[in-house]
């Protein structure tokens, strides 16, 4: 990671995840994943940051696996985001957070539209300690978000972020390349 610590980092992407709200309701998640995903990346990478200002060294991805998280920020934070979330979906959900705590240090999840409250507020129980991203050296931080219907569209966006001029993109695209060749490194030893 770096000169920055993982801590730091957990507490500005939790930062950057209180303010977001999805601009609509999507009709799937990979629609809500895909915004997200932009907005993190130009939110973290902008630069001036409350907590952090690395100029842009943050590797936000989207990830497709089974058991991988929907977003993975530096190879650290795992971020998942459901829609419309029934009591089985829920249950499911749970047995997941376990193998997502296995495979990052830090772990959000967010839930957009309607959800079965009872069945997610058990599943906030099961971490009850753990609700904000800290660094607990016995377990991986979980923390829950919701995200209701009605506020889609009044949380901070991609566009409120300025995007690198055209003469720093080459000098990003070279950063960027270089963090995934490590990335990728790191997970073959």
């Amino acid at each position: 990671m770096g000169i920055v610590g993982k801590e730091e980092l957990a507490q500005e992407v939790a930062a950057a995840l209180g303010d977001w709200t999805p601009t609509q309701a999507y009709e799937q998640e990979a629609e809500f994943r895909d915004e997200l995903h932009a907005y993190l990346d130009a939110r973290l990478n902008a630069g001036g940051g409350k907590i952090l200002d690395t100029g842009g060294n943050f590797v936000v991805e989207r990830a497709y696996g089974e058991l991988e998280c929907d977003v993975v920020v530096s190879d650290t934070v795992g971020i998942t985001i459901r829609r419309d979330l029934t009591a089985e979906d829920i249950d499911q959900l749970a047995g997941r957070v376990r193998e997502y705590q296995k495979a990052y240090t830090h772990v959000a999840i967010i839930a957009c539209g309607s959800i079965d409250d009872d069945n997610w507020e058990k599943l906030q129980n099961t971490y009850p300690n753990q609700r904000g991203l800290n660094n607990d050296p016995d377990s991986t931080p979980v923390l829950f978000l919701r995200r209701r219907e009605p506020n889609y569209g009044k949380g901070d966006s991609a566009e409120n972020y300025q995007q690198p001029d055209a003469e720093d993109t080459e000098g990003s695209l070279l950063q960027t390349t270089v963090s995934l060749v490590q990335r990728r490194l790191r997970r073959l030893r």
